[in-house]
């Protein structure tokens, strides 16, 4: 059976909670230095919103990934790329203490206290990080002309559907990551979109197959990622293969769990959905 000191590890390891942990931090002790990206962040985002709309608004044209529209995403990745390697360092932090929870003795006090401030230094340095990205993010999608929804959209059928990473994998590395409840309805929705889109243009064969996906992610208890269990429409794959080494490049597991993500705020707490 675990001491005191091995109960603690296991229970403010991965499994605490981020979120929580990044609320109780950011109200009892964040301060101004914490609040600022992610003030940032949500001026970007009322921006992006008033422009845009909600995500789910986004209606994905009939005549499908174009050209243009990719670049403008790649865009906007190129500008996430140095956030990774942030990203890496404050996961390399998690899984040492993961390991020290994994270990078959009793750590000592010594060990269970520099655990302690590694996750304490890893949650701070994932606070500021989301801040920042999501600030980036935000940023770039206005510069690109982009709105989040139409960013989930790409990415969902980029790395999700056709390079087949799964969702929500970076601190944890969970072999069947999955969309939170929120992500599913959002894409299932933007599917809906797309296949009314293709109705109004008489690509009825076409708006079936996307209707059919749709609803049989609603119904399905897996990871909601679209076309996992049934074939990607060649149109999809065929217009993103001429990207695939630069797409491949440009993807970022360590960040995968904020990429979709809004910022809300009141008051000194803040969280990250």
């Amino acid at each position: 059976m675990a001491g005191p000191g091995k109960k603690w590890l296991i229970g403010c390891g991965l499994g605490c909670g981020i979120p929580i942990l990044l609320l109780l931090l950011v109200t009892i002790g964040g301060g101004i230095f914490m609040m600022k990206p992610f003030n940032k962040a949500v001026d970007t985002q009322k921006e992006l919103s008033a422009t845009y709309g909600k995500r789910s608004d986004y209606v994905p044209a009939a005549g499908g990934l174009n050209p243009e529209r990719l670049e403008k995403f790649m865009n906007v990745r190129r500008e996430l790329v140095p956030y990774c390697d942030n990203f890496n360092e404050i996961s390399a932090k998690f899984e040492e203490m993961e390991k020290l929870d994994a270990g078959g003795e009793e750590p000592s006090k010594g060990e269970v206290f520099n655990a302690v401030g590694n996750m304490m230094s890893a949650v701070m340095g994932i606070a500021g990080n989301i801040g920042r990205f999501t600030a980036t993010r935000n940023d770039a999608l206005l510069n690109q002309d982009m709105g989040l929804g139409e960013y989930i959209w790409i990415y969902t059928l980029v790395y999700n559907s056709w390079l087949e990473h799964p969702p929500n994998t970076d601190f944890e590395e969970r072999k069947n990551g999955e969309y939170s409840a929120e992500e599913k309805r959002v894409i299932q929705q933007l599917m809906r979109s797309h296949a009314q889109a293709l109705t109004e243009v008489g690509r009825t064969e076409e708006a079936v197959a996307w209707t059919a996906e749709a609803g049989h992610l609603e119904r399905s208890e897996g990871t909601g990622v679209p076309w996992v269990a049934h074939q990607l429409p060649e149109a999809v794959s065929q217009a993103l293969e001429p990207y695939r080494t630069e797409l491949a490049e440009l993807y970022c597991q360590a960040t995968s769990s904020f990429e979709f993500s809004q910022v809300k705020k009141k008051g000194l707490t803040i969280s990250s959905e």
